[in-house]
């Protein structure tokens, strides 16, 4: 009876550790460091369309949120037969699922940070183009 005892608190114990123990990416994670889109898409009666984001032949947007409060946006457009690369910066802050960028020029983007984790940043925006409203979503890997 002792021994089945001492086997019922191993293996209690040994579950108990490993459900407690989980990688950085279920820990949700810091917005701070490089991240790279690597998906695009909308809203649409409440479901997501993501398509992977490709940018003809040139290098994907890159954002990187430092740790100071600044961030530095890289991102190329192809024109001319050649990509031309350019960078932005500004400040950024974060309050919950709040993100909001304020760039050197005094425009500011707000967004929701709809997922967040140590691997992986998906944020959701709504603009409008042309008298339509469009709900975007952006999703980036960290690098």
């Amino acid at each position: 009876m002792k021994k089945l005892s001492i086997l019922f608190l191993s293996v209690l114990t040994l579950g108990l550790a490993a459900t407690s123990c989980s990688s950085d990416d279920d820990n949700g994670g810091s917005i701070e460091g490089k991240w790279q889109l690597t998906e695009v898409g909308v809203v649409f009666n409440g479901q997501e369309a993501l398509e992977p984001a490709t940018n003809e032949g040139c290098d994907n947007d890159i954002v990187e949120f430092k740790t100071d409060g600044k961030f530095v946006d890289s991102y190329s457009e192809f024109s001319n037969d050649k990509c031309t690369a350019y960078t932005q910066e500004g400040t950024w802050t974060k309050d919950g699922s709040k993100l909001t960028k304020k760039y050197a020029s005094e425009d500011e983007e707000e967004y929701e940070v709809a997922e967040l984790t140590g691997s992986k940043l998906k944020i959701k925006f709504t603009y409008s183009q042309g008298g339509i409203t469009v709900s975007a979503v952006q999703v980036y890997k960290k690098i």
